[in-house]
């Protein structure tokens, strides 16, 4: 016989208790990374102040930028999307800028004045702004908090190339591929993943200009090791480092480098000149293609030749097809050459590590282009367009610092997508109750990922302010 139900409640009700809920709860531990480090703060610190105490902080709307960027947002229109999110307003303690908001913040970042010297014709790089310059302390002091939680090994090899990025903004000019657009140039660290340094730039100007400086400024951000040994460099770089000023810079710094070398006339003489003898098998490729290698005999005239100054080294690359076969522009046999100061390291293996920063800084290239939001730029302000590809790096950089910290083993090398697909996207229900707040998830994902995360990231030591 069924009991029947009694005519009332039998509890009392109160008040208090407030829910918001959000598909994006895995982002939590995103940013407590970037707060916990000490990143965020920096912001506040070193961007200039607001000209009025209203609305978001340069905290918030530095937060707030690379968590829009972290979930997959493109476009500055998106913060539309996240603003209407009322768990994730819950979850950062603020809402989200609106898209005209942003706008304005980003062209702060732009100085009309610093362009005053830009030339009729040819290209031209300016000065940055204030404001970039403390958003590049921002990006350093991730660079800091990672060496200072991870604590890796002393080798640092840098990896400097340019990427293109067509655009239609009336600012963009011509590249060298033909179509208009923007030419900005990175300095990757490939052991850890991060960027250590970015340089936005118009479309015409070559990937050359100003390399040195850049990779000058990617070292220096590098902080004293722990132990106190310094730090072991290395350069890797395609043919816009073959200057002999460059190089010359990185060997006097003691830094190993092996860059791929111009095949002037010369060096193309001594290397077709080479026996048959000289060459040595390296790998044969997809359709039968054969690729050899070779040591070159040849020293071009340095300005300030010594007896005393070893030359630098020259390795040659042959690549061959099988009879009867010809590569695209009618020709059978390809040379390539790369110049490096290093002397002992066997030919085939120092050839495969120069080759290597095609998974290292490419890939940098293909995730900021791709699976961040470098690929579009939302103005036609040369300096906000800059402060937009400095807030993808940090990005970038902070999406490493979670990978390495807080998350298992097996997400270390998890692109965007992944981390979005398996970590952010996840609802949960931000609750405040009696003048606490909880976060309430999918209990596997909290025992999986929450849990074990925040307790990997107490045990992190990071990089004092």
């Amino acid at each position: 016989m069924f009991k029947p139900l009694p005519n009332r409640m039998d509890m009392e009700f109160e008040g208090g208790l407030n829910e918001a809920t959000t598909p994006h709860a895995g982002v939590s531990v995103l940013i407590d990374v970037a707060r916990r480090s000490g990143v965020i703060a920096t912001a506040g610190r070193c961007l200039p102040g607001k000209r009025s105490p209203k609305g978001l902080s340069q905290e918030q709307f530095v937060e707030a930028f690379v968590t829009l960027i972290a979930l997959g947002g493109d476009c500055i229109d998106d913060f539309d999307r996240l603003r209407s999110d009322q768990g994730l307003t819950a979850l950062l303690g603020y809402q989200m800028p609106a898209p005209s908001t942003a706008r304005q913040w980003l062209d702060q970042f732009h100085d009309e004045k610093l362009l005053e010297d830009r030339p009729e014709q040819g290209s031209f790089i300016p000065p940055e702004s204030a404001g970039l310059a403390g958003l590049r302390a921002v990006v350093q002091h991730s660079v800091r908090t990672y060496v200072a939680a991870v604590q890796p090994g002393p080798e640092v090899t840098l990896d400097v190339d340019a990427h293109l990025v067509a655009s239609s903004k009336r600012s963009a000019l011509p590249t060298y591929e033909g179509f208009r657009g923007y030419q900005p140039l990175l300095v990757a660290w490939a052991e850890a993943g991060l960027v250590l340094a970015d340089e936005f730039r118009d479309g015409n100007v070559p990937a050359s200009t100003n390399i040195r400086a850049l990779v000058d400024q990617a070292c220096a951000s590098l902080p004293a090791r722990a132990d106190g040994e310094p730090w072991r460099v290395s350069v890797r770089s395609d043919s816009a480092a073959y200057e002999q000023d460059t190089l010359d810079h990185w060997h006097e710094r003691g830094w190993r480098f092996a860059v791929s070398a111009d095949l002037s006339p010369q060096l193309r003489r001594a290397i077709v000149a080479l026996s048959f003898d000289a060459w040595q098998p390296w790998a044969t490729e997809a359709k039968g293609v054969v690729r050899e290698w070779a040591e070159v005999a040849y020293v071009p005239s340095r300005r300030q030749e010594q007896r005393a100054v070893q030359p630098y080294r020259y390795l040659a690359i042959r690549v061959r097809t099988p009879q009867g076969v010809l590569f695209g522009d009618g020709s059978t046999v390809k040379h390539f050459a790369v110049v490096t100061n290093d002397w002992t390291t066997a030919g085939q293996a120092l050839l495969q590590w120069q080759r290597g920063k095609a998974g290292t800084i490419e890939h940098v290239h293909r995730v900021l282009k791709d699976e961040l939001a470098a690929g579009v730029y939302p103005s036609d302000k040369f300096g906000a367009n800059a402060a937009w590809l400095r807030l993808q790096v940090l990005t970038h950089n902070l999406l490493e610092l979670l990978k390495a910290t807080a998350l298992a083993p097996q997400e270390r090398h998890a692109r965007p997508k992944r981390l979005r697909f398996a970590i952010f996207t996840q609802f949960g229900r931000v609750v405040h109750h009696a003048h606490q707040r909880f976060l309430r998830l999918v209990t596997r994902v909290l025992e999986a990922v929450l849990r074990p995360g925040l307790r990997r990231l107490h045990a992190c030591a990071w990089a004092a302010p």
